[in-house]
């Protein structure tokens, strides 16, 4: 267990980038920025702004992207990042030596500042999770953490951007990594920072999640975006339900990737007939990965309950039992739920007429195709 002086749910659009400009502003030593999605958009500029003006001060900057996740990051803004002294890298290219390259992606996102504070969630750095006028930006979520736990966020950036593995083992990591705390630092707070990647044997989350839901006595809520659990957690949420515990999930109303919101509606038959509640988040686009159990275990991070997650990306939560933050989360999933629209069963038979059924019933069976050619291939890595 990783020691934090400071633990706080953070929202997508002003207070995400508000914070990320902060924290930017703070560094006097390094910045550690990996993200999935970069684009230069009005958001991208400003960040690279904040950027550029801490390796004016003096700060190592080193930042992270994610090769496919960041296509539309365009050669003129790498060219402006990189000549204003900020390290920059693509995580995982897809062509090497003109070759098609299929490897795990780089789906958390980390901001960190001088082993002091960071970010870590599923906000990306684009205009969709930030306020622009009148728009609403999309309902996502990351955790700010400050005290000795940044010492270890910044030791995983370090090793991605080396590209090195994560060799050592999850038991010994904890001790190892927990360094004296920063000057004036308490380190009150227990925190635990879990890892998905598969190709070298990491399913801290994964197992997590297994394991809270078999323990759970009273209350699960998932907040997912896309939301596809494989055989073994649908089976642990399914004996859940059985005995007595309440099963919560906020899923996405409208999305942006239309087969995996089939697919997952193909599972509504399932989840109802097994006692699940679900709400669907019709506001806006639902991207967030948020879960409460119990009340007294809460979990955010890039981590969605599908195969992807579990065998295909690198993925990064925070994980505590503090009160403080457990009530914080329970709250916002609460919030949401009171604002989206609960799907009965009557609804979902009515809706699904014999066409949607067959599109939903193919979107499902070609998402688990897609997981398994996904898993195929990077065996072979």
């Amino acid at each position: 267990m990783l020691q934090a002086d400071k633990l706080e749910l953070v929202f997508s659009g002003e207070d995400y980038f508000s914070r990320t400009l902060d924290i930017i502003g703070r560094s006097t030593r390094q910045i550690r920025l990996n993200t999935y999605i970069f684009t230069d958009d009005a958001t991208g500029a400003m960040v690279i702004k904040a950027l550029k003006d801490a390796v004016a001060r003096g700060v190592n900057v080193y930042v992270l992207v994610d090769a496919f996740g960041s296509m539309s990051l365009g050669s003129h803004a790498i060219k402006q990042i990189e000549e204003a002294g900020i390290n920059f890298r693509k995580f995982s290219p897809l062509f090497v030596n003109h070759h098609l390259r299929f490897g795990r992606r780089l789906h958390h996102k980390i901001l960190a500042g001088d082993d002091k504070e960071a970010l870590i969630g599923g906000i990306n750095i684009e205009d969709k999770y930030r306020v622009q006028g009148d728009k609403t930006p999309w309902l996502d979520y990351a955790v700010y953490v400050s005290g000795p736990v940044c010492h270890y966020i910044t030791y995983l950036c370090g090793h991605f951007w080396e590209g090195k593995i994560l060799r050592i083992r999850p038991r010994i990591r904890q001790s190892y990594y927990r360094k004296p705390p920063i000057s004036g630092s308490t380190g009150g707070i227990d925190v635990k920072i879990l890892q998905n990647d598969w190709l070298y044997k990491r399913e801290d989350i994964s197992r997590k999640y297994r394991h809270v839901v078999m323990q759970a006595q009273s209350s699960i809520v998932i907040l997912g975006s896309y939301f596809l659990p494989g055989r073994r957690i649908r089976n642990l949420l399914r004996k859940a339900a059985a005995r007595n515990v309440r099963v919560q999930l906020i899923l996405q109303g409208a999305s942006d990737v239309a087969l995996v919101q089939k697919a997952t509606t193909w599972l509504y038959g399932w989840m109802l007939r097994n006692n699940f509640e679900i709400y669907e988040w019709e506001k806006t686009i639902l991207h967030g990965k948020m879960t409460c159990i119990d009340n007294n275990w809460a979990t955010v991070g890039s981590y969605n309950v599908n195969h992807l997650s579990d065998y295909g990306s690198i993925e990064t939560n925070v994980a505590s039992h503090n009160p403080d933050f457990c009530a914080s989360v329970k709250k916002e999933l609460q919030r949401v739920m009171d604002h989206s629209v609960r799907i009965t069963y009557p609804q979902y038979h009515q809706r699904m007429n014999p066409f949607q059924q067959f599109t939903c019933w193919m979107s499902f069976h070609i998402m688990r195709i897609l997981f398994k050619l996904q898993i195929a291939l990077l065996s072979r890595e």
